[in-house]
């Protein structure tokens, strides 16, 4: 059963996650707050935290090696993902970004992040995932296109979208966990943004140019350029192709 936990203002919902888990936090605690004075993205960035989006944090347990469960990224993509799309127009188009954004007609409205806390005398690891939805305002300034819900017309109420999106974390969680990633690879791969498109790739100290196929079992990027396939697991995907990029 999830038990909600909300907030005027938080640091971050994630670290108040951690510390309840640390405390004996149930499956499915979600924290939300109004306001975050220090919420991060993917790679240690900065998620701005306005008031009017979403801001919370689902915990979950599992007893699988990291390497298995940052399946959960995709995972909670899909759930949230399939729940928006319940709760938008049919003419609308939500996609996913690899790996865990989501795009509203091409530009960012949402994004996810996956922290692991292990706990050894309990003989499983604590999956804390954030979840960052631009309901009514978004950050102008962006290495990727964003947006918000209200700017492309759709309006959704905060608090049934917090408690849908929490119900959704639940179904598909308990999917994964008896099914495994098969069922949540389709449902990924029929919202792939720029799927068999060319997609430019940035590594850190290399950029990867080629067509996007798809993700492995593992969710790893699949690429495929002239210089040959590469599945790529750390980076991101640009928004433009720069000319001088080479895979």
């Amino acid at each position: 059963m999830t038990s909600f936990y909300f907030f005027d203002v938080l640091n971050s919902t994630m670290d108040e996650a951690r510390s309840r888990v640390l405390l004996g936090a149930e499956e499915g605690t979600v924290i939300v707050a109004s306001r975050q004075t220090g919420g991060r993205g993917r790679r240690g960035r900065v998620w701005g935290s306005a008031v009017g989006n979403v801001h919370l944090t689902y915990a979950t347990y599992s007893t699988l090696p990291f390497s298995e469960a940052a399946q959960l990224s995709f995972v909670a993509c899909v759930a949230i993902g399939e729940e928006l799309c319940a709760l938008m127009p049919p003419t609308e188009s939500l996609t996913y970004k690899w790996p865990n954004d989501i795009l509203l007609n091409g530009k960012k409205v949402g994004g996810l992040l996956l922290e692991a806390l292990d706990l050894p005398e309990k003989g499983k690891t604590a999956y804390l995932i954030g979840c960052g939805l631009n309901l009514k305002s978004y950050p102008e300034e962006t290495r990727f296109p964003a947006t918000s819900f209200e700017n492309e017309g759709i309006y959704l109420s905060l608090q049934d979208t917090v408690h849908s999106v929490a119900s959704s974390l639940d179904r598909y969680i308990s999917l994964w966990k008896k099914e495994g990633f098969i069922p949540i690879h389709g449902l990924w791969m029929k919202r792939a943004a720029r799927l068999g498109q060319t997609i430019a790739f940035d590594c850190g100290e290399k950029t990867f140019t080629g067509t996007f196929e798809g993700i492995t079992e593992e969710g790893l990027l699949i690429l495929k350029s002239p210089q040959g396939r590469f599945e790529l697991i750390a980076g991101d995907v640009l928004d433009k192709i720069d000319s001088s990029s080479a895979a």
